[in-house]
């Protein structure tokens, strides 16, 4: 998932500020990715992805073997996102899986009439499916939450994610098993994407999340409208032709990749030697 290269780690560690912007730009976008997939919030990812880059880059002097640097900067990611204190915004929530359908099924009402242009409702559509399918995955403990995104979202081998996560293929296939078969029991019973006899619609949820401030019209707090996405249509149509376990899979992987910014941030902060010091934590 983050991919350097041994000579870039080494001109790094002497110091070479080209080296340490092309390792943050590198890692900036798959570290915020599934920051934002753990937190569920974009503000919440951008302070993590800024943590977890800043430790990658300070401590790179500890790094013992520069040909394994992407899998040691997705340890310290894993690590800091899974032990973390803080809790997020959407974490405070504390949502479990029946609590969440109940909102679901209560918290739904139809857009009215010429609200929004089709543009806009397109773009508003894809928010509430990509803001619910983040909020559900919080249903989750983080090691379950992290062991699903790793494996069934990112579609990590057991050995990769076994090694991001510093614990055993066995205990990463166990921890998945679980939270895939909670996460494909939720969306199975509950989300209209994956089944035309539920009951939730996203276009039924848009009317509550403008009023609750959840989305805004016309625009994206995911900065969706910079990225090519599929259409609700399109989602639907590959979600709904797959097994109860695919699908649910498939309509996580429906999420883009997030764009991110985050680099022209924490650059100007690295004007610092890397640490050559003790392991980070």
């Amino acid at each position: 998932m983050i991919v350097f290269y041994g000579e870039q780690i080494e001109a790094a560690r002497q110091g070479n500020r080209a080296a340490l912007d092309a390792i943050v730009r590198a890692a900036e976008r798959p570290v915020y990715n599934l920051a934002l997939r753990m937190l569920a919030n974009r503000a919440d990812a951008e302070d993590a992805t800024q943590e977890i880059l800043i430790k990658i880059v300070t401590h790179i002097g500890t790094l013992r073997d520069v040909n394994a640097a992407g899998a040691w900067a997705m340890q310290i990611a894993c690590r800091d996102l899974v032990n973390r204190r803080k809790r997020g915004r959407v974490e405070a929530m504390r949502l479990t899986f029946e609590g969440f359908a109940a909102d679901l099924d209560t918290g739904r009402r139809d857009l009215a009439e010429g609200a929004m242009t089709d543009a806009e409702t397109t773009l508003a559509l894809e928010e509430v499916k990509v803001g619910c399918t983040l909020a559900m995955l919080t249903c989750l403990n983080r090691p379950a939450r992290m062991a699903y995104v790793l494996g069934e979202i990112f579609e990590l081998t057991d050995k990769e994610a076994a090694n991001a996560l510093e614990i055993t293929p066995t205990a990463f296939r166990q921890r998945l098993t679980r939270a895939r078969k909670a996460v494909t029991s939720f969306v199975t019973k509950t989300c209209g994407v994956v089944s035309e006899k539920n009951p939730c619609r996203c276009v039924t949820r848009i009317a509550p999340a403008l009023e609750q401030k959840r989305i805004a019209k016309g625009a994206s707090q995911f900065d969706l409208d910079q990225i090519p996405t599929r259409t609700p249509n399109q989602v639907s149509a590959l979600v709904r032709s797959l097994e109860d376990g695919r699908a649910a899979a498939a309509l996580m992987r429906s999420n883009p990749d997030f764009p991110s910014q985050m680099s022209d941030m924490i650059l100007p902060l690295l004007d610092v030697q890397p640490d050559v010091g003790d392991p980070v934590q």
